[in-house]
């Protein structure tokens, strides 16, 4: 009987593997009857999967593809056919145009860990992320963020305080800044993490970017054949269970605010009539309450906790790192900055350092300064991606329901001919002075998907300098 269980089983992985390789195959092939360029297959088990999620800087191994085969160019990543893109017209049907059809991105594992009812707004898709952006919306309204704005002041004021004491190493201590930053204007909680490395949030946070959940063997495996995320799933709680893998910083911070989220949910109680929401986590607090149909589960409440934190804390913290370099090296944009500064405040007989209560739409050269310095330097490039809900065809190339369609940002925010006339390899605020095309800056992304947190985002970078 043990025998032909083996038997089975061998018969099982081999057919797997034919089925793979078949799969690869077919996608290979698919593109190059499309007249779309395709790499060389480096494998014929993993297809270009391998070269792909091993290169050492993926905004750059695009780049140097592209150059090679074209601004629409197919990847076969493991299972799935990846169409990398510079094309800015073709994005634009991707990311707008055809939005009901690129509804979601890449699933990865932690979500399936999670389950459907704890998905917030970067994971769900469909209705479900319909009420999920209606809630946060209004949670980064331009009414509620200058309502956050003194609290930024304050962050800033303790920043300025602790770096006044000899050199420091600066970006550790603007990590420290962007966390304070959401955790006040969030959450409204006084963390002290500015000038306390030791602080637990502090290193939680960072275990997620220093320890790469999404390169784990089973993160890879759900990359590599998409179509098994649950299963996937399933096997992480049973190594979790044996003490076979331990638990990822990701879903320590969501258990643990559970203990945050639980003390203003009684306080929201004994405040009933209180419908001063102010913070995020009140409004969402609030939306867990509402029995409509923007009510939010405890679960998706506690998500929803951990991706505002995460996606507030590293991608600003190193944009301010490239923002302070960038005037460090030039005295004549900190003049000018100044200048501006100077001008608007006085002009709203507030005192420069009382930045909370500027009108920021007047910083025009401040704008164009943050601006240029995410077209140099994107972030999170590789989040900038739609996956496909149903076949279509963009620009006559057809898309099977599946694909992931991604965009080579660096390529597009260095095209002179959509940054041109300048040199697009030199810092010029001066470029965004003029009209360009709405997706050759896409730091944020595009669309309805584009980062909900865009306001919020460039308040804080505005308000620092």
């Amino acid at each position: 009987m043990f025998f032909y269980l083996l038997l089975a089983l061998f018969f099982l992985i081999i057919s797997c593997i034919i089925y793979l390789v078949f799969l690869i195959q077919y996608y290979h092939i698919f593109f190059k009857r499309q007249g779309i360029a395709t790499l060389p297959l480096s494998s014929y088990l993993y297809g270009h999967f391998t070269i792909l999620w091993n290169a050492e800087r993926f905004s750059e191994q695009l780049c140097q593809w592209t150059k090679q085969y074209g601004s629409i160019y197919g990847l076969v990543a493991g299972t799935r056919p990846v169409y990398i893109v510079s094309d800015v017209s073709f994005l634009q049907e991707v990311f707008i145009t055809q939005f009901s059809k690129f509804q979601s991105r890449h699933v990865p594992l932690l979500t399936h860990i999670l389950g459907q009812d704890r998905l917030h707004v970067f994971a769900s898709s469909g209705d479900q992320w319909r009420r999920h952006r209606r809630i946060l919306i209004s949670a980064f309204s331009s009414v509620k963020l200058q309502k956050m704005s003194s609290k930024i002041d304050e962050c800033v004021k303790t920043f300025v305080h602790l770096s006044k004491n000899g050199d420091i190493n600066i970006f550790p201590r603007l990590k420290q800044f962007t966390l304070d930053v959401i955790c006040r204007c969030a959450f409204d909680v006084e963390t002290e993490v500015q000038g306390n490395s030791s602080n637990i949030w502090l290193q939680k946070v960072m275990e997620i970017f220093v320890r790469d959940f999404d390169r784990t063997p089973l993160a890879m495996l759900n990359r590599f054949i998409p179509g098994f995320g649950r299963f996937w799933a399933f096997l992480f709680h049973i190594f979790r269970t044996v003490g076979l893998i331990t638990t990822p910083a990701n879903l320590w911070i969501i258990e643990n605010a559970r203990d945050l989220v639980n003390e203003r949910l009684l306080q929201s109680r004994k405040q009933e009539n209180d419908d001063n929401c102010k913070d995020v986590l009140q409004l969402l607090i609030k939306a867990a309450a509402d029995p409509g149909e923007a009510q939010l589960s405890l679960k998706e409440l506690l998500s929803h906790v951990f991706v505002i934190m995460v996606s507030g804390f590293d991608s600003p913290s190193t944009v301010l790192a490239y923002c302070l370099h960038t005037l460090a090296n030039r005295i004549d944009l900190q003049e000018k900055l100044y200048k501006e500064i100077l001008i608007n405040s006085h002009s709203n007989e507030n005192t420069v350092d009382d930045l909370s209560k500027h009108d920021l739409s007047k910083y025009i050269y401040l704008d164009a300064f943050i601006k240029e310095v995410l077209r140099m330097n994107p972030t999170a490039v590789q989040f900038v991606n739609r996956q496909c809900n149903q076949d279509t065809e963009v620009q006559g190339y057809k898309i099977p329901k599946g694909s992931l369609v991604q965009a080579d940002v660096y390529t597009i925010h260095y095209d002179s001919t959509l940054w041109g006339p300048l040199p697009t390899d030199e810092f010029h605020l001066e470029r965004h002075m003029t009209k360009r095309h709405p997706l050759a800056l896409l730091a944020f992304g595009a669309g309805p998907r584009q980062c909900l947190g865009l306001r919020f985002a460039f308040g804080r970078l505005e308000v620092i300098h």
